[in-house]
């Protein structure tokens, strides 16, 4: 509903309603009997001039950019408004109840009544701007949290983007590296491995701009990355997939799984003589999606597993899922580390 919409329809019905509450207090106190077409006119012609003033009230607020003070400032102003306003609407009907359009059976005029019917009305509008204020103050708030949530989420896409950039020049580094090292000793191997390294790059390129890519997408270019690094590994690399095929659908971030495999290749496969062996697997848990990539070795107490790439997830886990996801990178037995990355369903 607009705000306008919305404006004329409480100053309808709220002040309908104070003219109501009026008729029914002469009721109550003065006896139905005083309850004559006059005094009916007379709580129309009140209620309506105080809805014409109460708008006059409010234009005069927005020309002056009252909502716009602190409390300190705006205080004084507001109770010297509605005093004024009062005033004003008090003269205006008191003119056409007593001149324009003289009302019988109504009290005369007096000065003292006049007086009192300002600081009763005064006390009216006093509630009519504090109802006013309050509702821009929530708006006011409103917006600003809005505003805090909406730049947020643009720093965190910024940032998100910076992160993701930083995937394909510290990726495309290492794969050139493998590729520098087979192309003298072993070009047939070396084609092979830039066959593989243009599906990677395609990929990394396609998926740049998104924040997720399904499992199964995922799945394929961590074979395409596994077949690279065998080829510079020869019999030193094997590998093997357990993938729960219910979770092949679900949204992760792109080249996460990569990032966990080229940890486990660099910091566990290389580091042994006779190589090692790397599983893959997903598995479906509850309300989340756990994956883990194990690999032969063992994690040092003074090794940190967190270069570039893992670090590089974990912001990005961060950022995606808040804490409802989770990296852990611990031995699992005597003989194997496995980074176990945790993804929220929904």
């Amino acid at each position: 509903m607009k705000q306008s919409t919305l404006y004329w329809l409480c100053q309808i019905f709220g002040w309908g309603i104070y003219t109501l509450f009026s008729i029914g207090m002469i009721y109550v106190f003065a006896g139905p009997q005083n309850i004559s077409p006059n005094i009916l006119l007379l709580q129309l012609i009140i209620g309506v001039c105080l809805f014409v003033f109460s708008h006059l009230f409010r234009w005069f607020i927005k020309r002056n950019d009252w909502t716009q003070l602190s409390i300190k400032s705006l205080l004084p102003k507001l109770i010297l408004g509605a005093i004024v306003i009062s005033t004003l609407s008090q003269s205006f009907i008191h003119l056409i109840i007593y001149f324009v359009l003289p009302l019988k059976g109504i009290m005369p005029f007096s000065w003292t009544n006049f007086v009192g019917f300002i600081g009763s009305v005064s006390i009216v509008m006093a509630s009519w701007s504090t109802l006013y204020f309050a509702y821009h103050v929530i708006q006011r708030n409103r917006r600003s949290e809005i505003e805090k949530l909406e730049l947020t989420s643009a720093l965190q896409e910024a940032e998100l983007a910076i992160l993701k950039n930083q995937i394909n020049p510290h990726f495309l580094f290492n794969a050139l590296n493998n590729i520098r090292s087979l192309i003298l000793s072993d070009p047939e191997q070396a084609r092979s491995m830039v066959t593989h390294i243009s599906e990677l790059l395609r990929y990394s390129i396609q998926f740049n701009a998104a924040e997720k890519v399904t499992l199964s997408q995922e799945i394929a270019i961590v074979k395409d990355y596994l077949q690279l690094e065998s080829i510079q590994f020869n019999d030193r690399l094997t590998y093997a997939f357990e993938i729960d095929d219910t979770s092949l659908d679900i949204k992760i971030p792109p080249m996460a799984i990569q990032l966990l495999v080229e940890n486990a290749i660099k910091h566990g496969v290389s580091q042994m003589t006779a190589g090692g062996n790397i599983l893959i697997r997903s598995v479906l848990e509850n309300d989340h999606l756990r994956i883990e990539v194990c690999n032969d070795g063992q994690l040092k107490a003074k090794s940190k597993r967190e270069g570039i790439g893992l670090k590089n997830l974990i912001e990005r886990l961060k950022i995606l899922f808040g804490h409802f996801a989770e990296l852990k990178v611990e031995n699992s037995s005597e003989n194997t580390v496995t980074a176990s990355l945790k993804i929220p369903l929904s």
